[in-house]
Protein backbone atom coordinates (compact mmCIF):
# COMPACT_ATOMS: atom_id res chain seq x y z
CA UNK A 1 0.00 0.00 0.00
CA UNK A 2 1.59 3.53 -0.96
CA UNK A 3 1.33 6.24 1.68
CA UNK A 4 0.45 9.86 -0.17
CA UNK A 5 0.70 12.72 2.44
CA UNK A 6 -1.42 15.53 1.79
CA UNK A 7 -0.20 18.65 3.73
CA UNK A 8 -2.93 21.48 3.66
CA UNK A 9 -6.65 20.45 3.52
CA UNK A 10 -8.01 24.01 2.31
CA UNK A 11 -10.73 25.42 0.05
CA UNK A 12 -7.66 24.69 -2.72
CA UNK A 13 -7.23 21.03 -1.38
CA UNK A 14 -11.08 19.91 -1.82
CA UNK A 15 -10.94 18.66 -5.37
CA UNK A 16 -7.25 16.84 -4.65
CA UNK A 17 -8.80 15.30 -1.51
CA UNK A 18 -11.87 14.14 -3.59
CA UNK A 19 -9.97 12.55 -6.72
CA UNK A 20 -7.13 11.15 -3.62
CA UNK A 21 -10.15 9.16 -1.69
CA UNK A 22 -12.06 8.40 -5.15
CA UNK A 23 -9.06 6.52 -6.44
CA UNK A 24 -7.30 5.24 -2.74
CA UNK A 25 -9.13 1.58 -2.59
CA UNK A 26 -8.45 0.78 -6.36
CA UNK A 27 -4.94 2.15 -6.36
CA UNK A 28 -4.28 1.07 -2.69
CA UNK A 29 -3.59 4.38 -1.49
CA UNK A 30 -3.41 5.29 1.88
CA UNK A 31 -4.56 8.98 2.11
CA UNK A 32 -2.77 10.66 4.69
CA UNK A 33 -4.35 14.71 5.54
CA UNK A 34 -2.35 16.98 7.70
CA UNK A 35 -4.02 20.17 8.75
CA UNK A 36 -3.95 22.19 11.77
CA UNK A 37 -7.99 21.74 11.73
CA UNK A 38 -9.18 18.47 12.38
CA UNK A 39 -13.02 19.29 11.99
CA UNK A 40 -11.76 20.57 8.48
CA UNK A 41 -10.26 17.48 7.54
CA UNK A 42 -13.04 15.25 8.70
CA UNK A 43 -15.22 17.16 6.91
CA UNK A 44 -13.71 16.64 3.58
CA UNK A 45 -12.69 13.46 4.27
CA UNK A 46 -16.30 11.96 5.81
CA UNK A 47 -15.01 8.76 7.40
CA UNK A 48 -13.43 7.67 4.14
CA UNK A 49 -11.70 4.45 4.80
CA UNK A 50 -8.29 4.79 3.00
CA UNK A 51 -8.29 8.88 4.71
CA UNK A 52 -5.65 9.15 7.67
CA UNK A 53 -5.98 12.35 9.55
CA UNK A 54 -2.88 14.23 11.13
CA UNK A 55 -3.49 17.27 13.04
CA UNK A 56 0.12 19.02 12.58
CA UNK A 57 1.10 22.58 12.56
CA UNK A 58 3.34 22.50 10.14
CA UNK A 59 6.12 24.49 11.76
CA UNK A 60 6.46 21.38 13.81
CA UNK A 61 9.95 20.21 12.26
CA UNK A 62 9.81 17.11 13.89
CA UNK A 63 6.46 15.82 13.42
CA UNK A 64 6.24 17.55 9.93
CA UNK A 65 9.78 15.24 8.96
CA UNK A 66 8.21 12.13 10.99
CA UNK A 67 5.15 11.92 8.64
CA UNK A 68 7.28 12.68 5.31
CA UNK A 69 9.62 9.93 6.57
CA UNK A 70 6.67 7.48 6.27
CA UNK A 71 5.29 9.05 2.88
CA UNK A 72 5.86 7.13 -0.56
CA UNK A 73 3.85 10.96 -1.72
CA UNK A 74 4.35 14.33 -0.53
CA UNK A 75 1.90 17.17 -1.84
CA UNK A 76 2.13 20.58 -0.23
CA UNK A 77 -1.33 22.43 -0.46
CA UNK A 78 0.04 25.07 1.62
CA UNK A 79 -0.19 28.35 1.33
CA UNK A 80 3.78 29.82 -0.04
CA UNK A 81 4.49 31.71 3.08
Amino acid sequence: MKNILLFGAGKSATVLIDYLLHNAIENKWQVTIADADKKLIELKTNDHVAAHIEVLNITDNLNRQALIEKADLVISMMPPF
